[in-house]
């Protein structure tokens, strides 16, 4: 378990993101570096991946995998262990979404979306826990959302699988206590690329922006630096919280 005597650690907390090469992932890798860990970057595009490992510098070290595809994860998150020298925490932020209507909601549709939130957050939570276990303790943190506990209409396949994403954190926590924690965080609406684009794609960008910023009650969207700074304190800093899933919504869930 990452106790307070591992927070006085002297050597770097070692660390694997997914979907690092964009949004929240992107800024929680960041946010990490510059606290003096070595980080592992997980994702499928990998000109993406070296830019973020770039700006980062030498201590991190970038993975190319889709995390949909168990076999992949399996052997990236081993390759990352094997890069760090070890595993203390790990960060599930990949992630896809896109509004589509139910009559228009394929099979392939609604496969990647669960494949990707849900099944991959799984199989990277799996294999990292495994390994954690099995050296002492660990961390992990799950990017969930605010729709896991509210419906929108056109995001069935994503509100279910956030949903997934907070119950499988419920029922690994008590399995992997006490010496792995497992936590969620649940952002509201953020200011990343994926966000960005669905309001672009709208006839009134700005209308559309400002009606998605007006159904928050701080009334405004999250940028992602504040995101992680959430999941470093559950990952490090809340030491006594394992199975929760953080509300970082403005309120929109607390209606």
């Amino acid at each position: 378990m990452m106790d307070r005597d591992q927070q006085l650690r002297t050597e770097p907390l070692r660390v694997l993101i997914t979907g690092a090469t964009s949004g929240v992932g992107e800024s929680t890798a960041k946010h990490f570096a510059k606290r003096g860990a070595r980080v592992a970057l997980l994702g499928r595009r990998s000109a993406e991946l070296q830019r973020v490992a770039a700006e980062i510098g030498a201590d991190a070290h970038t993975v190319v995998a889709d995390v949909s595809d168990a076999d992949a994860v399996r052997n990236a998150v081993r390759s990352a262990i094997h890069a760090l020298g070890g595993l203390d925490v790990a960060v599930n932020a990949a992630g896809v979404a896109g509004h589509v209507a139910l009559e228009d909601l394929t099979e392939d549709h609604w496969q990647e979306v669960l494949q990707t939130n849900l099944s991959g957050t799984f199989y990277v939570a799996q294999e990292a826990a495994l390994h954690m276990r099995r050296s002492g303790g660990g961390s992990i943190v799950n990017v969930a959302s605010d729709l896991a506990a509210m419906g929108v209409p056109g995001l069935v396949h994503y509100c279910a699988s956030k949903a997934g994403v907070v119950g499988l954190t419920r029922a690994l926590a008590l399995e992997l206590a006490p010496l792995v924690r497992v936590n969620a965080v649940c952002p509201g609406p953020i200011d990343t690329p994926m966000v960005r684009a669905g309001l672009e794609a709208a006839p009134d960008p700005l209308a559309a922006r400002r009606l998605k910023e007006s159904t928050v009650p701080l009334k405004r969207l999250a940028e992602p630096d504040e995101v992680a700074a959430a999941i470093y304190f559950l990952a490090v800093e809340g030491t006594f919280a394992t199975g929760t899933s953080m509300a970082f919504d403005g309120g929109t869930s607390a209606a």
